[in-house]
């Protein structure tokens, strides 16, 4: 009789079990959302990402509950950093993040004077209108073919506008190893012909471009600080007849670039046997002659890549004019500078308020927005070629030298930009998350005003913003 009386009562209570319980676990859900959310809203940079938590989450679980509230949290956050960020910045800024599930933009189509971010349009235009495969010649021809290994008259050097063509020796100088068209090469190859032997000049052909050495927009003093060499379709080592060794320090501009050039070759010839009876000069090669030899430059992926990574200026304006030549008929800067607008347009491009003046970004006078930085950085077809040219933070090119021994180092990759009233930094910064952001930064001062070391100094919160996203705290803290 008891276990059967007390059967009605035990079932009775189950049955209030199950109603209750349901309500019970709800509330605790709930609880800790409210917590979670709480401890989302405060700032904790340094918390282990979301990227970083491992262990499998079970199907019922308040961390598998509260990943989306951490991930909107983590996206807000963002949003408000920049936000406080572009907030101490120079009213002419324009800022635009890409974060994949997060878009930031500020004055983002807002024209803004790029400094050498410029150097971002030059070589998309470049890899779209002659692609990345593209390689320069340089040639070497003369009026008739050599007999016995003796060349009767003049052997013409023909420049085909590589703006890498140099001397090996002048590649050392540099620090960091430098990709270069070796002259030698193309000497060696003369020689390897059988020709021991020029009765007349050598003689440097640079009709492929005008002769307009540096660009009218450019003020005195860029020239003077050797900004760039005088450029040249023939041109090498820079445009610069006397160099130091190793490292910065004094350079002289050659007088004739083309001149200098055919000099150049004409030691090295002598220095393999060729001896060269009359000398060398500038001047051009008669059409049609036979090609004796010919050297071909890096293709041009790695020529763009070295534009940005060192922000070359020569590199630069040597693409703009290749680009007025392939695209407008003509060498010059002025052909170049329309090539660039009409390649980037029929490419989808909004450029209605870009203005381009020269390639470098050397004139005060070029304009682009941030929203047009981001769309070249992600543009498919050229985004790997300039992503991979970009320098990097604590390693290469123009950042070698900042952010080292940080948590930037070689996760940033980007292009700089400077002039007395210009920075900019533009490009790719890896995040603690395992993803890939995309940031434009340019920032204006107007004259007689300068930017201030603290406005550049800036750009490295920025980075820190940007690789610490997305910034949530470990969910293993909220398990039951």
């Amino acid at each position: 009789m008891t276990d059967s009386a007390d059967a009605p009562r035990a079932g009775g209570w189950r049955r209030r079990l199950l109603v209750v319980l349901p309500v019970l676990v709800l509330g605790a859900l709930i609880a800790a959302s409210l917590v979670m959310v709480e401890r989302l809203d405060e700032d904790r940079v340094g918390e282990p990402a979301l990227g970083d938590v491992r262990p499998t989450v079970p199907l019922l679980s308040v961390r598998r509950d509260l990943a989306p509230l951490a991930d909107e949290a983590a996206e807000r956050r963002l949003v408000t950093r920049l936000g406080e960020f572009v907030g101490g910045l120079p009213p002419d800024t324009c800022l635009s993040v890409d974060a994949g599930d997060v878009r930031f933009d500020h004055r983002a189509d807002d024209p803004q004077v790029p400094a050498s971010a410029t150097k971002i349009l030059t070589g998309v235009a470049a890899l779209i209108a002659l692609g990345g495969d593209h390689r320069y010649t340089t040639t070497v021809s003369t009026p008739t073919p050599p007999v016995d290994g003796i060349v009767a008259g003049d052997l013409h050097l023909i420049g085909g506008g590589d703006p890498l063509l140099a001397q090996a020796e002048y590649a050392a100088r540099y620090r960091r190893p430098q990709r270069f068209s070796d002259l030698r090469a193309l000497a060696a190859a003369v020689a390897a012909t059988g020709v021991v032997r020029v009765g007349g000049a050598v003689v440097g052909d640079e009709s492929r471009y005008d002769t307009e050495r540096y660009h009218p927009a450019w003020p005195p003093r860029f020239i003077t600080q050797d900004q760039t060499g005088p450029l040249s379709a023939l041109i090498v080592n820079d445009g610069f007849a006397e160099w130091p060794a190793t490292g910065a320090g004094p350079v002289e501009p050659a007088p004739d670039p083309a001149a200098h050039a055919a000099e150049v070759f004409r030691l090295l010839l002598e220095e393999r046997g060729v001896t060269v009876g009359a000398g060398s000069r500038a001047g051009p090669a008669p059409a049609g002659a036979p090609v004796v030899a010919e050297h071909r430059s890096p293709p041009m992926r790695d020529v763009v890549g070295q534009m940005l990574t060192e922000s070359d200026n020569a590199t630069a304006e040597l693409l703009l004019k290749e680009l007025g030549l392939q695209v407008g008929g003509a060498g010059t800067f002025a052909a170049g500078a329309a090539a660039v607008t009409r390649v980037l347009a029929e490419a989808g491009f909004d450029v209605a308020d870009t203005s381009v003046v020269d390639g470098s970004g050397l004139a005060s006078g070029n304009a682009l927005d941030c929203e047009l930085l981001m769309a070249l950085l992600e543009h498919p077809p050229t985004a790997d070629a300039v992503r991979d040219g970009l320098a990097v933070a604590g390693e290469s090119g123009t950042l070698a030298e900042r952010w080292q021994d940080t948590a930037l180092a070689g996760r940033v990759r980007a292009k700089t930009g400077t002039l007395n009233q210009v920075t900019a930094l533009a490009g790719v910064a890896a995040t603690d998350g395992g993803s890939d952001v995309t940031f434009a930064l340019v920032v204006n001062v107007p004259e007689p005003e300068r930017i201030q070391l603290e406005t550049i100094a800036a750009q490295q919160r920025l980075a820190e913003l940007l690789v610490a996203h997305p910034d949530t705290p470990d969910l293993s803290a909220f398990e039951p």
